[in-house]
């Protein structure tokens, strides 16, 4: 299914860890962290994953076909504090975007806050950044993207809210290509982030397919309510609530009125 000495040697990936089946790439990844052998970036990759994990306690559903990894990544905390973990995730979801576009140059892509990557109003990838407990200086950037599963077979919650490279054009996909152009992208995002590149605010911004409606938020024990105004360069959500103007880092979208 992969070609891995081309994944080597086309990437800027020091390592490949490849597992025909796992229950999860991050939770591997993050376990690999805290060994002196692992030279950071180093791809974990796998075929089948059993038990993928999204934010909070939601869980990421991957059928066969389904493209599922997971980038340890050198993370100085002075460069990559934990209110940077947004900016991170968006970098990513920039360069799924472009991915995903170069694909499917007629089909409309669009990032939702904070983690999704979303063609014609469907999921099509999701995204996990993490830190290891006791391994601050490295982060897990843990993607998602359905390329050529279906989901005939997908929980009936799932189907009609996700949607593949496939699904959208009929056509199946080369895996390890499309692993090869997300790593460039992913690294190119990541590079124009360390240096502070006022683009990709703007990029993010545009592609934001929450602006301009009603969303609820659940953060920590509390529910929010308001008019999305995008998404700002620091990475937070923007809601004109009751209240006032908010800005969110954290938190998981529960509805959008559309």
């Amino acid at each position: 299914m992969f070609d891995l000495p081309r994944i080597q040697n086309e990437t800027f990936v020091e390592q490949v860890v490849y597992r025909p089946e796992i229950g999860s790439t991050n939770d591997l990844a993050l376990e690999l962290c805290a060994q002196d052998d692992i030279l950071p970036p180093t791809l974990v990759l796998t075929a089948c994953q059993m038990d993928g994990r999204g934010r909070g306690a939601n869980r990421w559903w991957a059928g066969p076909g389904a493209l599922t990894c997971s980038l340890i990544l050198t993370a100085p905390a002075h460069r990559y504090p934990s209110s940077r973990r947004s900016q991170v995730s968006l970098a990513s979801a920039l360069a799924i975007c472009e991915t995903v576009s170069e694909f499917l140059p007629t089909t409309a892509v669009g990032l939702k806050w904070p983690n999704d990557v979303q063609i014609s109003g469907r999921k099509v990838s999701g995204i996990l950044v993490e830190v290891p407990p006791r391994c601050s200086e490295r982060l897990v950037l843990g993607v998602g993207l359905n390329v050529n599963n279906t989901f005939e077979q997908a929980p009936r919650e799932v189907q009609p809210l996700a949607t593949s490279l496939t699904e959208s054009t009929g056509l199946v996909y080369d895996l390890t290509e499309v692993l090869i152009r997300l790593l460039h992208r992913t690294w190119a995002e990541l590079a124009l982030l360390e240096a502070g590149d006022d683009s990709l605010p703007l990029r993010w911004q545009a592609l934001c397919v929450l602006r301009g409606k009603t969303v609820q938020l659940a953060a920590g024990s509390q529910t929010h309510s308001g008019l999305c105004d995008g998404i700002d360069r620091d990475g937070a959500l923007l809601l004109r609530t009751e209240s006032g103007p908010r800005r969110f880092f954290s938190g998981i979208i529960t509805a959008v009125e559309r």
